[in-house]
């Protein structure tokens, strides 16, 4: 006859030992809580990124920009729009040096509306304060080695911002154009698509973009010199790539086509999708 086993001995945790074992698990519910939220950040980022469509003309109206200041702001106009056939990518690398243009002569700057005031349109633009006492200034600088004139270029960029049609016009806004990125408040680039996807992150601009990041405004250079399908006139098309950069810098956010064959809000993200409106370059569209 087997003698029996004898019973076995249950393991009991003492009191020291139950509390460890729970302090061992509240630690780990925080780590999983932690890199939860990490996580759900992180996708929130990416997808505000490819939500906010880059500066380019076209798509849904993206969250309007930030005042100005830090890279928060950034709101490109075709973060996440694909390659077309019918856009022109070049993919070219500048010589990684840059132009500055020259400083404006302050007696060629058109002196500010008396009578601007502070509009703000319902696409949350901010309020210019009353009339501009002093003008905005601005530096111009091309990438090298990409076939733009840094001084003819930034010509073309003042008349633009001095036409009654554009921001002048509108606001009362005044720029200036100064010789230095240090005295500039705005700082407009025109490089290739390679270096304005690097000048624009966060936002995604894919080689065929451009944005306003902050103080900076980043244009496509294949923009500049092939324009898209929705112009047919590429003059047209630089003077809306800069008033619509402009625009985001100065607080505007984008806007959507109001009424099929309307002229399109200047806001509006004209370089991907014209929503039924027809092309408009001025944020004057009477």
């Amino acid at each position: 006859m087997s003698t029996p086993a004898p019973p076995r001995t249950r393991l009991r945790l003492t009191r020291r030992g139950r509390l460890v074992r729970t302090i061992l698990v509240a630690l780990l519910l925080v780590v999983l809580v932690i890199a939860t939220v990490q996580l759900v950040r992180a996708n929130g980022a990416d997808g505000a990124a490819q939500d906010a469509g880059p500066h380019v003309s076209g798509g849904p109206a993206g969250t309007a920009p930030s005042d100005g200041g830090g890279k928060a702001g950034a709101t490109p106009e075709a973060e996440t729009a694909e390659a077309s056939g019918d856009i022109t990518r070049t993919d070219t690398v500048g010589a990684g040096t840059w132009t500055l243009a020259a400083a404006e002569d302050p007696a060629g700057v058109a002196p500010a509306a008396s009578d601007a005031g502070g509009a703000s349109d319902a696409g949350g633009a901010s309020d210019m304060g009353g009339a501009a006492s002093a003008p905005r200034t601005y530096a111009v600088r091309v990438e090298d080695g990409i076939g733009i004139s840094a001084d003819e270029a930034a010509a073309q960029i003042a008349a633009v911002l001095a036409d009654e049609r554009s921001w002048h016009g509108t606001e009362g806004a005044v720029f200036q154009r100064v010789g230095s990125e240090e005295e500039a408040e705005m700082t407009i680039s025109i490089a290739s698509p390679p270096t304005v996807d690097e000048l624009c992150l966060p936002a995604r601009t894919g080689g065929l973009w451009s944005c306003r990041i902050g103080p900076d405004v980043a244009l496509n250079s294949d923009r500049w010199l092939h324009a898209t399908p929705t112009y047919e006139d590429l003059g047209e098309y630089r003077a809306y790539m800069i008033n619509h950069e402009v625009g985001h810098f100065l607080g505007h956010g984008h806007a959507t086509c109001p009424a099929d064959g309307d002229p399109a809000p200047v806001m509006l993200q004209q370089s991907m999708d014209l929503q039924g409106c027809v092309p408009n370059a001025w944020p004057a569209t009477a």
